[in-house]
């Protein structure tokens, strides 16, 4: 993951794109990730983390999504705010990353979105792959950096499913 990370960085610094974040349900993940590369600040503008949709909208100016599971609203809601990042940090990349919290230690579905100079490169519902809760927001966060990484670069890196696997190359 680390790896890839790099070659993210890289190829934002050599390509003068950098990165801006908005996410609630991975508690911040993405932003440490990303950030943790040396010198991560010439490539990455920072984001914001909130937990709570409604939270997390507001700071950017945006409806917030529904929790009954409208898809096509959420997915659509969350590509506002990918976009929105973007603009409010000045980059050309937005990442979201944004879902409902629940209070019986289960994931509802959430949303991530990707764009790339304000058009959609990326945009998913996401379920769970992780067995425990608690890996859950680490799981999306990396899933995203792939999918990232995947888009920037055409790179594949395999994803790690475990929490060990995941926290282990940050280390």
């Amino acid at each position: 993951m680390k790896n890839l990370i790099g070659s993210i960085k890289h190829y934002c610094i050599n390509n003068y794109e950098s990165i801006a974040v908005a996410e609630n349900v991975t508690s911040g993940c993405l932003q440490m990730l990303l950030g943790n590369v040396p010198n991560a600040g010439d490539y990455f503008q920072g984001g914001l983390t909130a937990l709570g949709s409604d939270n997390l909208s507001s700071l950017l100016g945006i409806q917030s999504i529904s929790c009954d599971n409208k898809t096509e609203l959420n997915l659509s809601l969350t590509i506002d705010m990918a976009k929105a990042v973007a603009k409010k940090f000045n980059s050309e990349i937005g990442i979201a990353i944004n879902g409902c919290n629940s209070y019986d230690d289960k994931f509802n579905p959430s949303y991530a979105a990707i764009v790339r100079f304000n058009k959609v490169i990326y945009a998913e519902k996401l379920l769970p792959r992780a067995q425990a809760s608690s890996a859950v927001p680490i799981e999306y966060a990396q899933r995203i950096i792939y999918i990232l990484g995947e888009k920037l670069l055409n790179k594949e890196e395999e994803l790690a499913y475990t929490t060990a696997d995941i926290l282990e190359p940050l280390s």
